[in-house]
């Protein structure tokens, strides 16, 4: 299906100015462990846990992230996170197709600005249990200090997180499509 579609928008001409998150499109097939990391806040003395992993389901893959969220210990997130180089400075944003358990969720941008591991820019979003398409423009993402540049460009990202975080709540969050636009 994947590619009668992209062989209609070749023979158009309709340019796409997107930038598929999930998929390497350098390999012809993509481990978990290539692209994507799991951390939590046993990192810093957190109780909570998880996993993230692909998950196979009908004619589609997604991204999983699934645990437990635990403020105690001064904890509170579990998170699925890869390095990017973005030569481009033209995205506005992140889409994403995505579901779960109901909940508030979050991507954290780290830039090339930032120095401290606790430092991001957050955009929160939230999902029911059915697929649904958001879109989170940079300009609505928050930073998390107040001496940190105002905004970002998508040149300066050098890692974006999907971060189940803040509260304790059994979470899990599905991620079927993540592009920048």
């Amino acid at each position: 299906m994947r590619l009668i579609i992209f062989t209609i928008i070749f023979i158009l001409g309709i340019k796409i100015n997107a930038m598929n998150l999930l998929h390497d499109k350098n390999k012809d097939s993509l481990k978990f462990e290539d692209s994507w990391e799991f951390i939590s806040d046993r990192v810093m003395g957190g109780i909570s846990s998880g996993k993230a992993e692909f998950v196979e389901e009908d004619d589609y893959t997604y991204l999983q992230l699934k645990g437990v969220v635990s403020t105690e210990n001064n904890g509170g997130f579990i998170q699925v996170r890869s390095s990017y180089d973005i030569k481009n400075d033209s995205y506005e944003g992140i889409k994403l197709k995505v579901r779960g358990i109901p909940s508030e969720y979050y991507i954290h941008i780290r830039t090339s600005f930032l120095f401290l591991p606790w430092q991001y820019y957050s955009g929160k979003f939230e999902v029911t249990k059915d697929w649904k398409k958001i879109e989170i423009p940079f300009s609505k993402f928050e930073k998390s200090n107040f001496y940190q540049p105002g905004s970002f460009k998508s040149s300066e990202i050098e890692s974006i997180g999907f971060v189940a975080f803040g509260k304790n709540f059994d979470a899990q969050l599905d991620i079927l499509e993540a592009e920048l636009f």
